[in-house]
């Protein structure tokens, strides 16, 4: 029996119907699933695969520990599961633990920041550090409009940026926050949209221009969801439709979490994925000393010819056999070693 990654395991227990909002936030604190939200609900990481996005989150992203308000205390942060290589196949084996932060003092519950992390994505003027906030929330008919918490808890995490982003009066460090809610119960008539609020910039008299990024220091992004079972084109609506869907079966989300968006399920898979490149590397090396043996640079060539396609055949027979379409195969493999379609079509039989 194949063993089950950290994310599988835990899409079991909530469709047990375990407690919605503590799995909910385990879920989306799992990094494959985080590499997603940041494609999908960022500016500056919509240009990049999850593959890329993955190692721009740095550090180990907070789960319910850091308070929202300065005068409350933060949790004390727990370790974090190891890191899995990772290759074409996004890891979910990387698991940031929570743990029930309410407060039953006399005074108001603490109030905590259900995920947050630091990213920084590639640029044209260098990184851009970004923070970020991601909240799982069940309903959105509160006493209160969702989207004034949500840019509440923007500016609560840009003026926490003063005495460690910045100090005195060096406001030009300050860095862009995000805080991206995923509503499973929005209110009539928002099902399947997402919602963006941003600054923008308008003279009231004249003209002028200000540089985009001295004033775009904070969105909110409100993705509410709907029934999985309509079609929703956005990636981010049909991810999260499913994964956390109360009605949507385990296996269910597993399929589509493995066969739509190519995260992985198993231990094993991830490391037969992983390790198919190093298989690979090592017929094609092969191949190179052949050639190097005979000291002619055509048994050189031929040499490398032959090893790199061994190569290609090895990636290709394992991926079918661990259930991969051929339309996922030929990406793959187009990508591993830079072939064209056509070139790839040879490799992967109809």
């Amino acid at each position: 029996m194949k063993a089950e990654t950290q994310l599988a395991k835990l899409i079991e227990v909530t469709d047990q119907k375990v407690r919605y909002d503590t799995q909910a936030k385990k879920l989306l604190a799992n990094e494959a699933i985080l590499a997603w939200i940041l494609k999908t609900c960022t500016e500056e990481f919509a240009p990049y695969s999850p593959e890329e996005i993955i190692p721009c989150i740095e550090g180990r992203p907070e789960v319910s520990e850091r308070a929202v308000h300065t005068t409350e205390p933060d949790l004390a942060p727990q370790k974090n599961a190891e890191m899995q290589e990772r290759e074409s196949m996004l890891s979910s084996n990387r698991l940031v633990e929570g743990v029930n932060t309410e407060d039953s003092s006399l005074k108001e519950p603490t109030v905590y920041y259900d995920i947050r992390l630091n990213a920084s994505a590639p640029g044209n003027n260098g990184r851009i550090h970004l923070i970020i906030n991601v909240e799982a929330q069940k309903k959105t008919n509160l006493k209160y409009p969702i989207e004034k918490r949500a840019i509440y808890y923007c500016c609560r995490l840009i003026s926490a940026q003063y005495g460690t982003v910045f100090e005195h009066s060096e406001y030009g460090k300050l860095r862009k926050v995000y805080s991206i809610w995923f509503c499973a119960e929005p209110a009539k008539g928002k099902q399947n949209t997402i919602q963006k609020l941003s600054i923008e910039e308008s003279f009231l008299y004249g003209k002028g221009h200000t540089s985009r990024r001295n004033i775009d220091l904070l969105q909110v992004v409100i993705v509410n969801l709907g029934d999985p079972n309509e079609a929703a084109d956005h990636p981010i609506l049909r991810l999260m439709n499913s994964l956390l869907s109360l009605e949507t079966g385990a296996r269910e989300k597993k399929r589509v979490l493995q066969e739509e968006f190519h995260i992985a399920m198993t231990v094993e898979l991830e490391r037969e994925v992983s390790e198919l490149c190093n298989l690979s590397e090592g017929i094609y090396n092969k191949g190179l000393q052949d050639g190097i043996d005979k000291g002619i640079q055509q048994g050189l060539e031929q040499g490398l010819e032959q090893g790199l396609e061994q190569g290609i055949k090895v990636t290709v027979e394992i991926l079918q056999e661990s259930g991969f379409e051929q339309q996922i195969i030929l990406e793959k493999i187009m990508k591993k070693y830079h072939l064209t379609l056509e070139t790839a079509k040879q490799y992967v039989p109809a």
